[in-house]
């Protein structure tokens, strides 16, 4: 008998049986909102990958599922963006919050800030809290905090460090792109405000839901169902604590809008580059 751990997601059945020494045949499909199923696995992480030529020994009792981060291109030569916030299991959790160049990561639980690893429970999105407050490009960059082309070191990319791979936060061009290439359909998505940004022509069956997560003021979560404030990885040329956002409401889209370091906004992940 083999028992199949979702790993986070669903499955049916939860178990089954099979002839040692035969070839199992038939795997169940799991399922994980946000997720790609990459397969059966022998651990939850690592481990040998099991499929259905695979030869069935007494040694294996549990597969695992392992997962990847579900994505879309929204238009030719564009780049692969996730369909959830970084901390969200569907796209209309809100996930995370950062400051900008954090890579912990704040929930909002129980009317307070907790971290995503458990180092802090009582977070306060202040200039005081916030190492990349009040600092220009050139002491950013010679901080470490940016790289040369003035965007942020993967190693201070919140979806970098996240996810791992060639994930990361988009540019302000990348923002930029996502408005002229995209339409956008104010909509309540399972409960929740935002907004559907859909490809165009040949990519019209591809979109992602972008929800009003509101933003992290202080020791509050402000403007939530209301507002969504996404982070770029680029501060403006002249003031390094500014950096380019998105910004929306139900009246209004502000693409590369500008806000301090030291709120909490939402990080949306992609992958690739414009061609």
């Amino acid at each position: 008998t083999i028992t199949f751990d979702a790993n986070g997601g669903s499955v049916s059945p939860t178990t089954k049986e099979y002839l040692t020494n035969g070839t199992y045949g038939s795997l169940p499909t799991p399922t994980r909102s946000g997720y790609l199923f990459t397969g059966w696995y022998t651990a939850a992480s690592g481990g040998t990958k099991i499929t259905d030529v695979s030869t069935v020994t007494h040694s294996v009792v549990t597969l695992y599922a392992q997962w990847n981060h579900d994505k879309v291109q929204l238009w030719e030569g564009g780049p692969y963006w996730a369909t959830t916030n970084i901390g969200a299991e569907k796209p209309e959790d809100y996930g995370y919050y950062f400051w900008w160049g954090d890579t912990v990561g704040y929930k909002w639980e129980n009317q307070k800030w907790v971290a995503s690893d458990a180092s802090s429970s009582n977070f306060s999105f202040s200039s005081s809290n916030t190492p990349t407050y009040n600092k220009d490009v050139s002491t950013l960059q010679r901080e470490g905090w940016i790289t040369a082309e003035s965007v942020l070191a993967p190693e201070h990319d919140a979806a970098h460090v996240h996810w791992g791979g060639d994930w990361r936060m988009p540019t302000y061009q990348e923002i930029i792109d996502l408005k002229e290439n995209c339409d956008w359909t104010w909509t309540t998505q399972n409960g929740v405000n935002g907004y559907v940004v859909r490809g165009r022509g040949d990519y019209s069956a591809n979109s992602i839901f972008l929800p009003c997560a509101g933003y992290g003021d202080r020791a509050s979560l402000s403007s939530a169902g209301s507002e969504g404030r996404f982070w770029s990885s680029v501060p403006l040329s002249t003031y390094g604590y500014i950096v380019s956002a998105l910004y929306f409401d139900s009246r209004l889209l502000g693409w590369g809008n500008s806000f301090s370091c030291n709120e909490g906004l939402s990080v949306r992940p992609l992958q690739g580059f414009t061609k």
